[in-house]
């Protein structure tokens, strides 16, 4: 079997995704050959197996205007150069781990044409798509014509009920995979068990969004005073507004209870960071919907955890596997929850409960189940 995974970006979750999900694949016993096709500034990689295909995603110029033209461009010109890249590589399995949603409607026909020669399996990273464009209409157009492309979608725990997902194809559900890196930053590490000292430290990490309810999270340190809070990322996009959280964070007075870390994080300094954190944050707003990579980046740790009561792929594994505290979204819920789990060790429940999810949830397994249901769909087309 050959598999080629298709990736817009060079950066980010779905980058780092793919990164992980090939060398599972390179490794698989029923995979003769694996493919990455990346844009042209992706990181160097070692391996032979990732091709710079695709026209850069970071353009030199900082122009707004121009910016967001180049956007469009690329939008059209990837598609085709995915197209004659898979024109003329062998009949495979085609993993579409990103993809440019915008001009579904412009390279959905030519994908179509492919589809005597290779299967395309959809990796639904984040199943609700309705707000990634401005209009929500325009955002259920295009990913109709995305998904009318595919022969399975995979998506992680929980598909929402979207006009988009109702046609005949299989879908299924699979691990999301998990982030595991040996080395981290010492001297962050240092820096923040300093900052920290007797106090116990909350955190929430990664791209900085308001889905992640920071004004409720600030909210409630004037009742957690042994407490801090850490939020370490960059902003997520221009919207975003760090100054309302800064501002409400003077107005508490509640300065020396907060760590701030505006940048983007590396893979080293992400792991110093969960390393020093007491307890993890994914207390997402109930308008997040997906499973989270940053589960995945956390569960090696096997740290504690609160998770929203939101209905998302996230708050079901968790709730399946009892990796930690589901809260509603409340102040005074949370301000309770966090004080019933922060001072107290993990018991060998809790610990266990973090082994068994890291079982189901490794790339080996993720490979597995897509492999099995590429198979199951060959002896069935063979059939008919």
């Amino acid at each position: 079997m050959n598999v080629i995974i298709l990736n817009t970006n060079s950066f980010g979750g779905n980058y780092e995704y793919s990164r992980c999900l090939a060398k599972a694949y390179a490794a698989n016993e029923f995979v003769d050959n694996c493919k990455v096709i990346l844009p042209l500034n992706a990181l160097q990689e070692e391996n032979d197996y990732f091709k710079k295909v695709l026209i850069s995603d970071q353009p030199s110029f900082q122009n707004k205007i121009l910016k967001r033209f180049y956007f469009l461009f690329r939008s059209f010109v990837n598609p085709i150069k995915t197209f004659l890249f898979l024109k003329k590589s062998p009949a495979s399995l085609v993993i579409v781990n990103d993809y440019e949603q915008i001009t579904s409607f412009f390279w959905a026909p030519l994908f179509r044409m492919l589809k005597k020669k290779h299967t395309f399996f959809v990796l639904l990273h984040d199943p609700d798509r309705d707000n990634y464009l401005p209009i929500k209409s325009l955002s259920n157009y295009t990913m109709k014509r995305v998904m009318s492309v595919m022969d399975a979608a995979l998506y992680h725990e929980l598909l929402p009920d979207k006009p988009y997902y109702l046609n005949i194809i299989p879908k299924f559900s699979i691990p999301h995979g998990l982030y595991s890196y040996p080395d981290f930053d010492i001297e962050l590490h240092t820096l923040l068990m300093q900052q920290k000292g007797v106090h116990k430290l909350m955190g929430v990490i990664g791209n900085i969004r308001d889905e992640k309810n920071y004004s409720l999270l600030i909210d409630s340190l004037p009742e957690l005073p042994d407490v801090m809070l850490l939020i370490a990322g960059s902003p997520s996009n221009s919207s975003v507004s760090i100054d309302s959280y800064k501002k409400q964070i003077q107005d508490l007075n509640v300065q020396n209870q907060v760590i701030w870390i505006e940048k983007r994080l590396s893979d080293e300094e992400m792991q110093a960071i969960i390393q020093v954190c007491d307890l993890i944050l994914l207390y997402y707003k109930h308008s997040f919907t997906s499973q989270s990579g940053l589960l995945n980046l956390i569960a090696p740790h096997k740290k504690k955890l609160i998770v929203s009561d939101g209905e998302s792929g996230l708050t079901k594994v968790v709730q399946h596997y009892a990796l930690g505290e589901v809260v509603v979204l409340n102040r005074n819920a949370f301000v309770d929850s966090v004080n019933k789990i922060i001072f107290t060790e993990s018991t060998k429940k809790q610990l266990d409960a973090w082994d068994a999810y890291l079982n189901y949830a490794s790339w080996d397994n993720h490979v597995r189940i897509v492999i099995q249901q590429m198979q199951y769909l060959q002896a069935l087309k063979k059939q008919y």
